[in-house]
């Protein structure tokens, strides 16, 4: 037998597992170890033919071992073989072969690679992971999946179905599965040029093999995108599939249309007008493959449309949390974890799509969709999580050319809203009746002014219950209890010497224009606009409050307008890191910020902020709080907790593990934090701009450094500013002169050049 015969039959021996692995497949061990085998077999063969037919017996030639007719033979069994052990092996490792809705899930990648492990902390921000699983696959919704076969030695890529016995918990092992294909949904009404070059850039921007479809759903555009700028040829070219609305439904009917027509293990949504950045997809396919339930948001950054390339870098909006009028605003936690979802740019599995219920059929046109998958993500068993390298470029409405949207506007967006509230928020509803948009329709449209909500219901049968609003409250305890949207108490603050009360003059709500005024006019206690209460996080502590918020708005106390005519709001930064909303009532009855008052102004009920001295001429300043009470919505959180107590502790004990513990500095073996406290330990404190106050809120948090005292948060010294003025401090950077040195004296830190034994000394107060 000729050595090229061997090599021949050697490569066609090979043929089955080579030609499964190149259409991507996994042809397992035992069709690999078949091939191997038969290749050794022939080896040998070859040896020993060789060995014999050189050898002399009698001086004839030994016949071969074998006849060459038996080797096509021999090839057919070993492929009948392998391609049973194949059928074998999809028919045990494809649960959803024969279902469309669920992902095509690979039970051979589960063997062949180790199971996703989550993200370091120093990838992501360390957070709650698996937090608070709930819920079940939804049943009715599409045809129910077929239970899978289950084997001991692989992981489980599946959480239980509700035939399985549907626990609320799931495990992060049971949420754990390999997706391999993305289907991006693009609503797009009126779009033209914009949807072609979004096509064209989610093609050109994620890889071949993940790009599984782009669903494009035509939202009644006229004439259709498919005789314009979707063509048959840009279809084929660029994988899209056209779903074609002729009346236009809106934004959330297109959205929905696109969701239930995807086929990819993974469904993004995307605005017809983006322009995601290289490598995009890869947090998407990582984040949710460590949880089929969980919804992941990318960093969303501006699009110049002219050159469709994204304006600037780094990180971009995407944190946000949602007020009691049922509207979001920016800000939320600082880890990964996402309260509520700014609009729609987000992508799930799609088996938690069905599962969950995707968005509801009754909403149309625009708005209050994110408000409704924020709170069902989480209260139902699911989660949000910002993707913290993903980027998407997106165009801003702002009014300049090809900017405008030009589709026909349908649906209700406060209607939307409402429904949203009443499906998620139960007894906390009654909240809406404190907002005049919600209000007013209830009184002309009677208590279900919103319509039918079968559809919720549906979803919370299917899922067996879902979890009550005050859980989510909790689980967002950074947003709801320690930027103050649950205050313990709210008041009116009342001016001692005019008798009158601050009245903020915006509306409850969301401000139209961002800022409002505050003045001194006769107290009301029958009037929400006269109420306030603690809000923003404190900067140091992380808990409530280091601001004032004026009560059902988002607005807080910003100080005096100039010209002292009034005081002036802003929107609430609710993590604590503007300075200027740093307002708060003391016990002396100031209401001030560090050194700054606000008392009142040059005419009459005006407000005017100043120093706090320039006020003592005129017998001070001082508010006092009135008519203070707890508001319904703590009463009805307090409530909540206590009639589940089960619910509650497992979440608390969650929580406390999470628990922030101030600078990172801090947390360093050997390094011990502390406030610097000037006249005493109860005296003034250092802040972060080296004055002296007594806001416990401002106080710097500081360690000592061999002579320095270096701040623990960007780790710059204390200098002393001036010589001359004994209370002069500043924050600078590390340079080692004399001015930045301290000497331990008497328990306290003092300047090393400062001469009389009580100047530029402080107090040493531990931390936290």
């Amino acid at each position: 037998m000729a050595f090229g015969t061997v090599v021949v039959r050697i490569v066609l021996l090979g043929v089955v597992p080579v030609l499964v692995s190149l259409v991507g497949g996994d042809p397992g061990p035992a069709v690999i170890l078949l091939s191997v085998l038969a290749a050794v077999f022939e080896c040998a063969v070859y040896a020993l033919n060789d060995t014999s037919s050189n050898g002399k017996r009698g001086g004839k030639k030994e016949k071969s071992l074998r006849p060459l007719k038996s080797f096509p033979l021999q090839l057919a069994v070993l492929y009948i073989v392998q391609l049973w052990f194949l059928l074998l092996r999809t028919a045990a490792s494809s649960p959803a072969a024969t279902d469309s809705a669920s992902p095509q899930t690979d039970y051979a990648a589960a063997d062949a690679h180790p199971p996703v492990q989550p993200l370091a902390a120093t990838q992501l921000d360390a957070g709650l992971p698996h937090l608070g699983q709930v819920g079940a696959p939804a049943s009715g919704l599409l045809a129910p999946t077929p239970t899978p076969v289950v084997h001991p030695d692989r992981p489980r890529p599946w959480a239980r179905t509700i035939e399985e016995g549907f626990q609320l918990d799931a495990s992060p092992e049971e949420l754990k599965w390999f997706p391999k294909t993305i289907s991006v949904v693009l609503p797009c009404a009126e779009e033209r040029d914009l949807a072609f070059k979004t096509v064209r850039s989610v093609f050109e921007q994620t890889p071949a093999d993940i790009l599984h479809e782009i669903v494009v759903v035509d939202d009644g555009s006229n004439p259709p995108l498919s005789q314009t700028h979707l063509n048959a040829e840009v279809q084929h070219k660029y994988k899209v599939k056209i779903e074609r609305h002729e009346q236009t439904v809106g934004l959330i009917g297109a959205k929905k249309t696109g969701g239930d027509a995807a086929t990819g293990d993974i469904v993004v949504f995307f605005d017809c007008h983006v322009g995601p950045q290289p490598r995009w997809h890869e947090d998407f396919m990582r984040l949710i493959g460590e949880n089929y339930r969980r919804m992941v948001v990318p960093q969303i950054t501006a699009l110049d449309i002219n050159s469709w390339t994204q304006i600037g870098g780094g990180g971009g909006m995407s944190k946000c949390y949602v007020t009691w009028d049922g509207d979001f605003k920016w800000g939320g936690t600082d880890d990964m974890y996402m309260g509520m979802l700014s609009g729609g740019l987000a992508g799930l599995s799609k088996r938690w799509w069905t599962e969950s219920g995707g968005y509801d059929s009754n909403m149309l046109g625009w708005g209050g969709e994110n408000i409704d998958q924020g709170i069902r993500m989480w209260v139902c068993g699911g989660e949000i999580v910002a993707a913290p390298n993903s980027q998407v470029a997106h165009m801003w409405r702002t009014g300049a050319k090809g900017t405008n949207a030009r589709y026909r506007h349908v649906g209700d967006t406060g209607k939307n809203r409402a429904r949203a509230m009443h499906a998620w928020m139960g007894e906390f509803t009654e909240k809406l009746n404190d907002f005049p948009q919600f209000a007013q329709r209830k009184m002309s449209g009677g208590d279900h002014w919103f319509g039918d909500m079968s559809t919720f219901q549906n979803v919370k049968n299917n899922l067996q219950g879902c979890r009550p609003f005050a859980w989510y409250l909790r689980r967002f305890k950074t947003v709801y209890e320690d930027a103050g949207m649950l205050p313990k108490e709210i008041f009116m603050i009342k001016e001692e010497k005019s008798g009158d009360c601050l009245l903020f003059q915006g509306q409850a709500g969301t401000s139209g224009s961002g800022r409002e005024g505050v003045v001194l006019a006769p107290c009301d206690q029958g009037n929400h606009r006269f109420y306030w209460h603690p809000g923003n996080r404190s900067p140091k502590t992380g808990k409530c409050c280091s601001g004032l918020r004026a009560w059902n708005t988002e607005q807080c106390l910003e100080g005096g307008q100039s010209g002292g005519k009034k005081a002036v709001t802003g929107i609430c930064e609710i993590g604590g890191r503007n300075s200027g909303q740093f307002w708060r009532l003391h016990s002396d009855g100031s209401l001030k910020r560090g050194n700054t008052c606000l008392g009142p102004g040059n005419g009459p009920r005006s407000l005017k902020e100043a120093p706090c001295f320039s006020f003592r001429n005129q017998g001070g300043a001082k508010f006092v709080k009135m008519n203070a009470h707890e508001p319904i919505e703590t009463t009805l959180y307090n409530k909540a907790r206590k009639e589940h107590p089960d619910i509650f502790a497992k979440l608390d004990a969650q929580l406390k593990v999470s628990e922030g513990r101030g600078p990172k500095r801090c947390q360093e073996p050997g390094i011990k934090c502390v406030n610097l406290m000037y006249g005493g330990p109860s005296g003034r404190c250092l802040d972060d701009e080296g004055n002296l106050n007594d806001d416990p809120d401002t106080c710097s948090i500081a360690y000592i450094n061999g002579r320095t005292i270096r701040r623990a948060e960007g780790d710059d010294c204390l200098d002393t500013k001036s010589d001359e003025d004994p209370e002069s401090f500043t924050w600078y950077h590390c340079h080692g002169g004399n001015n930045q040195n301290f000497d331990e004296r008497a328990g306290k830190y003092c300047a090393s050049q400062s001469v009389a034994s009580g100047d530029q000394c402080f107090d040493i107060r531990n931390w936290p």
